[in-house]
């Protein structure tokens, strides 16, 4: 009897052993492929994959490096492009029936820039530039080209939505 239940217990062991034996196999294949999908990288090694990976990090903040002093370079020049923009028109002459005549302020964020001014008459129409330094001129400014000039200076450009909205003053 004894022998019986020693044969019993190997038996049971043994299936114990091939059970944990299955279990082991199912895991290294589990674990075998986690690691090919790692490697699609193509390195041969872990340590070659990683290697990979850590120079393709690299060289994405070294060229975000590069991005961020290229948008330096363009913000610094967009403050200097003429992105504001103002026009009145008006009716400089009592005998005339419309508002043909206009002034037209074209400034950079800094309010630097140039006014035109058109003015229409029956015969003629002449026009007018000045150049603008901080929303002033050297030479004197009417009316109509100051009103184009706080117009310019009050315009606003929403760039949170990616479109342009300009402030619904423009009118005048």
């Amino acid at each position: 009897m004894p022998l019986s239940w020693v044969a019993v217990g190997s038996a049971g062991i043994a299936a114990l052993a091939v059970v944990i034996a299955l279990w082991a196999l199912i895991s290294a294949a589990r674990l075998r492929k986690r690691i090919t999908r790692l490697m699609r990288g193509g390195g041969s090694s872990l340590e070659e994959t990683m290697a990979k990976t850590h120079e393709a990090a690299e060289s994405a903040r070294t060229m975000a490096g590069s991005f961020d002093a290229r948008i330096e370079l363009l913000e610094a020049k967009t403050a200097q492009t003429l992105n504001k923009f103002g026009l009145v028109r008006f009716n400089p002459f009592e005998d005339t029936g419309a508002d043909l005549s206009f002034s037209l302020a074209l400034l950079n964020d800094s309010g630097d820039g140039i006014t035109l001014t058109s003015l229409w008459a029956r015969n003629e129409v002449r026009l007018y530039a000045k150049p603008i330094k901080d929303r002033t001129s050297r030479y004197a400014l009417s009316q109509e080209e100051t009103r184009a000039i706080e117009l310019a200076m009050s315009t606003r450009l929403d760039t949170g939505e990616g479109r342009s909205r300009v402030n619904a003053s423009r009118s005048s």
